[in-house]
């Protein structure tokens, strides 16, 4: 096979422009799509440099961490381990988060927690001058405010390039410019982790994507699974608001996501437990699967041989460390 020569496609200065103007390049789109692409460069520089600031001004907030911390791992971890020394010597070092796999929860706290005052710690940062004097990073915080935990179900993949993800909860498609991750995952494995917007490429018509801090990596058997999990939550939350979307489950309760995962397995698949976990689920809420029909509006499922009390394996549609940091990756 003869390899095509790129750079006779490429564009000159002196060529006339893509548009048909009959103009030169140079004298048509060449001046705006430079700067279209310096904004770019910078937006990702200003993604790069905003995150680990963010997470360190997360744990700056002291006293609410531990109450966030129980809240996130349902008990499954304790936070005086986070402030153990760093080894049996007694030294007064100690690990930093990241050394404790903790920068999926330091994540979730600056986005999804909800200070006494009602506003995320992200929220706070953006009316905060002297967090950030870039331009390109106050841009990104401001675009960041709504973003929140999320389930995305691997669509596509770009190998070095990146990723296509789909809502687990709302379809929407994401763009993701993650070219390690593209490496990783594979087709209709989960991604329980935080998206945020950055840059737009010339031409685009939604932003590109980035995950912010670390994410949840699932193996391809705990879509459905996760979703009626999911749908569980939102059951129970139209008990008291009839009207609750998906947004507003995630709004107030997005640490069920991270509940889920960390009750997965995590060495060999197994499908009876990732049905257990749903099945405490629906006991803990007190629900059944016809109450949940009821609550998401739709007709009440039939019963499977196997329990009659359970609805079939098809049924959950989408409604309208010891390392803490592990979840249940992908084998």
């Amino acid at each position: 096979m003869v390899k095509s020569d790129k750079k006779s496609t490429k564009r000159g200065r002196n060529d006339p422009c893509h548009c048909g103007s009959g103009k030169k390049y140079k004298d048509c789109h060449l001046p705006t799509e430079q700067v279209a692409r310096t904004e770019q460069l910078r937006l990702r520089q200003a993604q790069d440099s905003l995150l680990p600031r963010i997470i360190e001004a997360a744990q700056g907030v002291a006293e609410l961490l531990p109450a966030a911390f129980e809240r996130f791992w349902q008990g499954k971890y304790a936070f005086e381990r986070m402030q153990e020394p760093a080894n049996a010597q007694g030294t007064d070092r100690s690990l930093t988060w990241e050394d404790r796999g903790a920068e999926r929860f330091l994540t979730w706290f600056a986005f999804d927690v909800r200070q006494p005052d009602g506003h995320t710690l992200v929220e706070h940062l953006v009316t905060t001058e002297a967090f950030t004097t870039d331009p390109y990073e106050r841009s990104l915080l401001t675009a960041w405010q709504p973003v929140r935990l999320r389930p995305y179900l691997v669509e596509a993949l770009k190998k070095g390039q990146g990723v296509t993800l789909r809502d687990l909860l709302s379809s929407e498609l994401r763009q993701v410019a993650d070219y390690g991750a593209s490496k990783r995952l594979a087709l209709g494995e989960v991604v329980v982790g935080h998206l945020v917007p950055a840059d737009t490429a010339p031409g685009a018509e939604a932003p590109t994507y980035y995950l912010a801090g670390a994410a949840a990596q699932l193996t391809d058997d705990t879509a459905a699974k996760l979703l009626e999990y999911a749908e569980l939550h939102l059951a129970d939350m139209r008990r008291r608001m009839p009207a609750a979307t998906w947004a507003d489950l995630i709004d107030e309760r997005s640490e069920l996501l991270n509940h889920f995962v960390t009750a997965l397995p995590t060495e060999a698949r197994d499908p009876g437990l990732i049905e257990r976990i749903v099945n405490e689920g629906r006991i803990a809420l007190q629900l059944t699967a016809e109450s949940v029909a009821a609550l998401l509006g739709r007709p009440a499922p039939e019963p499977t041989a196997a329990n009659p009390e359970l609805p079939a394996p098809d049924q959950p549609t989408a409604v309208g460390e010891e390392d803490p940091s592990d979840a249940r990756l992908a084998d």
